[in-house]
């Protein structure tokens, strides 16, 4: 049976829709498939067809990625990722994948990532998951604030008032987050919309704005026993600054009949707990892979960030589909340079754990503990783990 690799016309959409909507149990309305028209670049549809029928895919989405430090490069992020039921186990993916790796090698794009529905699959395609996705809990109650604050400059706003001031407050913040992307207008037009499909019983979509930031949320009513026991979902997570960050949970904990404001928006390293009398306030009630990342121009990813210190060394990266190879690099606050060497290496590793270690959120001697990182000599690891870190925990608050 030969199967053809090749982008989907734009009139081929409604097979690629079917294909997804079968293997993720997802039934694509009219306003789903709207959505997804918006969100997909149409010509950009990667697909794997026998004869006339679409039994593959993976869909290709252009971003700007920041690396530690604030460097932009670009990356290729991957969603809609489906093989058809009857096709599995034949090398579909694979074909798809390494189609795109070579591909974003090619143009000079810095790395491909994404989120991945399994966590089991994307490792041995050269994939390191580079941050943390967690659902965090804050018991509101619980949650007072140690020291005054000044939350005067907060506006709450309807989703049409907001619209024309969040991109720029989100562009400021995302240039100073690794690991966050770029918004274009179709990415703004999805995380604006406020659909019933998208409340899920909940109230409309409402914003507080500072002058720094903002965060966008939806509250769940609900009563226990004549006592409040409703929900806030945070949806939209951009506190700018310090002041911004205070304010707008000052703010938000005024919410008196919710119980719980829960996110999946909310970055591992958030100072909420920091700031309150009882730091119990704030839980974790899941935590996960966040972000995969396929290294696919390593000079690129790694020379274009910067480094907790000063540093220089020579990095085996074993790639058994872009080819190993050696790279010097020397890095430090200022920035760094990483290209083509024969030297002896100080440290081998997978391509895979090139893509986790990256972003600066894994620490270099966990992965060398765990056997995934070979050094020459043991002693350089405490620098290099120090050199890697990132001043922040990567977020890619924008999920795709």
């Amino acid at each position: 049976m030969s199967i053809e690799i090749r982008y989907a016309t734009a009139a081929e959409f409604d097979a690629a829709a079917e294909l997804d909507g079968a293997t993720f149990g997802v039934a694509y309305d009219e306003d789903a498939l709207a959505d997804a028209r918006t969100e997909l670049h149409l010509d950009r549809l990667l697909a794997g067809f026998d004869g006339d029928r679409m039994v593959a895919l993976s869909a290709e989405l252009p971003f700007e990625f920041t690396l530690p430090g604030g460097s932009l490069v670009p990356a290729t992020g991957l969603t809609w990722v489906s093989v058809e039921l009857t096709h599995r186990r034949r090398g579909l993916l694979r074909a798809l994948l390494e189609q795109q790796i070579r591909a974003a090698a090619e143009a000079g794009d810095a790395a491909i990532v994404l989120y991945a529905s399994e966590g089991g699959i994307y490792g041995r395609f050269g994939f390191g998951n580079a941050t943390v996705f967690r659902l965090t809990v804050v018991h509101r109650a619980r949650a007072r604030f140690a020291e005054p604050v000044d939350a005067s400059a907060v506006r709450r706003l309807t989703t049409d008032e907001a619209a024309p001031l969040l991109p720029d407050l989100y562009d400021r913040w995302r240039r100073r987050i690794p690991g966050a992307v770029n918004r274009d207008e179709q990415r703004w037009r999805l995380v604006l919309r406020d659909r019933p499909a998208q409340q899920k019983g909940a109230g409309a979509l409402l914003h507080l704005v500072h002058p720094d930031g903002y965060l966008s949320y939806r509250v769940k009513t609900g009563w226990d026993g004549g006592e409040p026991n409703g929900d806030c979902e945070i949806v939209d997570y951009v506190p700018g600054s310090p002041e911004a960050h205070a304010a707008l949970w000052q703010t938000l904990l005024g919410l008196d009949l919710v119980a719980r404001i829960n996110s999946y928006k909310i970055p591992v390293d958030d100072p909420l707990p920091l700031r309150l009398t009882n730091p119990r306030a704030v839980d974790t009630a899941h935590w996960a892979d966040g972000l995969w990342v396929r290294p696919t121009d390593v000079p690129a990813l790694l020379g274009g960030r910067r480094y907790g210190l000063e540093f220089d060394c020579v990095l085996a990266v074993v790639d058994p589909l872009l080819g190993d190879r050696r790279y010097r690099l020397q890095g430090g606050l200022d920035g760094a340079t990483c290209a083509a060497t024969s030297a002896t290496p100080d440290l081998e590793l997978g391509v895979a754990d090139l893509g986790a270690l990256c972003l600066g959120s894994i620490r270099l001697g966990r992965l060398v503990r765990a056997g995934r990182v070979a050094v020459a000599d043991a002693g350089v690891v405490p620098r290099l783990e120090l050199a890697f870190l990132a001043e922040r925990e990567p977020h890619t608050l924008t999920q795709f």
